[in-house]
């Protein structure tokens, strides 16, 4: 009587490792991985603008980096975005990837000839995300 009851459990187990493995093979097969793309909606709120360093010499040479992160409601990435940034005449742009990649990154380095403290916001679709950076640039 227990060695039925011993096999009864041990096919269900068996069973249910073999449903297991069906999904997730399944799941890599379909997707490549568990999660590729991301169709979601921005979550302003969920999404964040960085700054490093936060400040930088005012020769036109040292850069500072802003990296925005756009996310879903679930923390996701949200790619294929446009990012702009809201900045003043004076500051360049030396290098920017503005269109989000899979993780939801843009990122952009600034410079500027001119000793300055901005307040930087980023803006995607018309929106502008609820996060301030500020970022000095300072005399030699």
């Amino acid at each position: 009587m227990k060695s039925k009851k011993y096999l009864i459990i041990i096919i269900f187990l068996s069973l249910a490792l073999i449903a297991s493995l069906f999904l997730v093979v399944r799941t890599t097969t379909i997707f490549n991985r568990a999660a590729t793309t991301n169709t979601s909606f921005i979550i302003l709120e969920n999404s964040y603008l960085f700054a490093s360093p936060l400040q930088a010499k005012a020769d036109g040479q040292e850069q500072i980096r802003l990296t925005v992160f756009l996310l879903d409601g679930r923390g996701l990435g949200v790619p294929n975005q446009t990012v702009s940034l809201n900045l003043p005449s004076s500051i360049t742009i030396t290098r920017q990837q503005n269109i989000s990649d899979e993780s939801g990154k843009t990122t952009f380095d600034i410079v500027s000839s001119i000793p300055q403290t901005i307040s930087v916001t980023a803006t995607t679709n018309q929106l502008q995300l609820p996060q301030k950076v500020k970022v000095i640039f300072y005399n030699n």
